[in-house]
């Protein structure tokens, strides 16, 4: 099976085992918010939102070992040097969690105490499971990783459908406390099991501590940038979320942080790709890549793009169960074109950057960007005072982003930009015209032609030729 078919092949794979993760954004999506007061769901979202940043206690330890073993398969693996990789991994998250609890002891705001141990708490159980899950991708043992995902997301609707017949029998909303607990509790429990399923990894005979503090530190040398390259790109996607959470009241918040919920209904397939693409660039040639870039690209804007269909029944949807949250629907739709953007430089670029070697790279253009993301939110806040004028903000910034990061390839492997950068443009101009019909499902008709024909005029030939690859059989 050649790269490029196999690549597509693992990628319908994965997102097809990402059924029960979508099932379970769509339980948790719209019945938290039915259950929750709105200032209980913006502390929870709140707690959500710091969740992102706990990656940064990893010190990059992780990205290290996946820059140095990236194309190792498991049984190549040296298994008395990951043994004292893993301690010294759980030995920096021991000293990241009292520091974390030695701040949440001093803090007197009760809510904000309780989120702050329970994220000492999450970042332990997220990051050893994000350990082992970036083993099992490196490694391509896609079942492993599929399957804890399938159990987390089906442990998630099960405790949302529960405090749900609690709310609707007894008539009462649900503190945030029990959710975040029982979120926590499932990570830790998946935890200890992906363990259990490595222990040939992480207990047993071991290289010594001390012998392994060189290049243990090698690891975070290399995988720091990458980290924090991560983290730049995280806070790209996140900073007008903070400034909204730091500048404005819980209520306010929360109604934000509703509409990137949403959003994030739509972001498996993308995570799907993002999950089977760097080990397979790995061992790919860089003739093919070069090759398969402009593909890619095409691809994730194709996906992306299409999925953008879903904001005219959430629309409906959104009015008619969840009206308390209809102000989002104002954010909702500024940001939702984004996505397009934010897939195609976290999942494809950032990808190529890592496997050509120019970690570095992609870090100084995204600080640079991170820079100018928070001078327009500032300027935005100021001027205008309004969360979506900060949501507007955050698009521009976003295209900034893609030209700067792009920009590499044009001058570097000679690649012509312009029918994928017109083609993301005009598509965000159509929802944005569509999106503003009064009638939803005239604009849904609308989106749905236009995106149709205009597709077609533009990337028959990418259409046929993927799904050739993914349907012909091996002579």
């Amino acid at each position: 099976m050649n790269n490029s078919k196999k690549t597509i092949t693992s990628i319908i794979g994965v997102t097809l085992s990402n059924c029960t993760t979508i099932l379970s954004g769509i339980v948790i999506g719209f019945l938290i918010p039915k259950i929750l007061s709105v200032d209980s769901y913006g502390l929870y979202k709140t707690f959500t939102l710091y969740t992102t940043y706990i990656g940064f206690f990893s010190l990059g330890i992780i990205d290290g070992i996946v820059l140095d073993y990236g194309g190792y398969n498991f049984e190549q693996l040296n298994k008395e040097k990951f043994r004292s990789f893993f301690k010294w991994y759980m030995f920096v998250h021991f000293i990241g969690f009292i520091v974390l609890a030695i701040i949440s002891f001093f803090l007197k705001n009760g809510d904000f105490k309780f989120i702050i141990l329970l994220l000492g708490i999450d970042m332990i159980a997220v990051n050893v499971t994000g350990y082992y899950q970036q083993i099992s991708q490196f490694t391509q043992r896609f079942r492993e990783y599929s399957i804890r995902k399938v159990l987390q997301s089906a442990s998630n609707i099960v405790i949302v459908l529960l405090m749900f017949g609690y709310y609707y029998t007894q008539k009462s909303e649900i503190g945030y406390q029990i959710y975040v607990f029982a979120l926590v509790l499932v990570n830790v429990l998946l935890t200890v099991w992906y363990v259990y399923t490595y222990r040939s990894i992480s207990f047993g005979k071991s290289e010594r501590m001390s012998d392994m503090r060189g290049e243990v530190i090698h690891l975070i040398k290399i995988g720091f940038p990458l980290l924090f390259a991560n983290l730049c790109a995280t806070l790209i996607l996140t900073l007008d979320r903070q400034f909204v959470n730091i500048l404005f009241d819980t209520s306010t918040y929360a109604v934000y942080a509703f509409a990137y919920n949403m959003l994030s209904l739509v972001t498996v397939a993308t995570s799907a790709i993002a999950t089977v693409l760097y080990p397979t660039l790995k061992r790919s040639t860089k003739e093919s890549m070069v090759e398969n870039y402009p593909r890619l690209i095409a691809l994730m804007l194709l996906l992306v793009f299409a999925a953008n269909a879903v904001y005219f029944p959430l629309c409906w949807f959104v009015k008619w169960f969840l009206p308390k949250y209809n102000d989002s629907l104002v954010i909702f739709r500024i940001i939702f074109p984004g996505l397009a953007i934010s897939s195609a430089v976290t999942v494809v670029m950032h990808n190529y950057y890592k496997v050509l070697g120019k970690n570095l790279r992609y870090f100084f253009k995204s600080l640079i960007v991170l820079g100018i993301s928070a001078l327009a939110n500032g300027i935005a806040y100021v001027t205008f005072k309004t969360p979506a004028s900060i949501s507007v903000a955050s698009i521009i910034t976003m295209v900034i982003w893609y030209v700067f990061i792009e920009q590499y390839f044009v001058k570097e492997i000679g690649y012509r930009r312009w029918k994928n950068l017109i083609y993301l443009l005009f598509m965000i101009t159509i929802f944005y015209a569509s999106s503003a019909i009064s009638n939803i499902w005239l604009g849904f008709l609308i989106y749905i032609v236009v995106y149709s024909a205009v597709t077609y005029l533009l990337f028959k030939n990418v259409i046929i030729s993927s799904l050739r690859k993914v349907f012909e059989r091996k002579v």
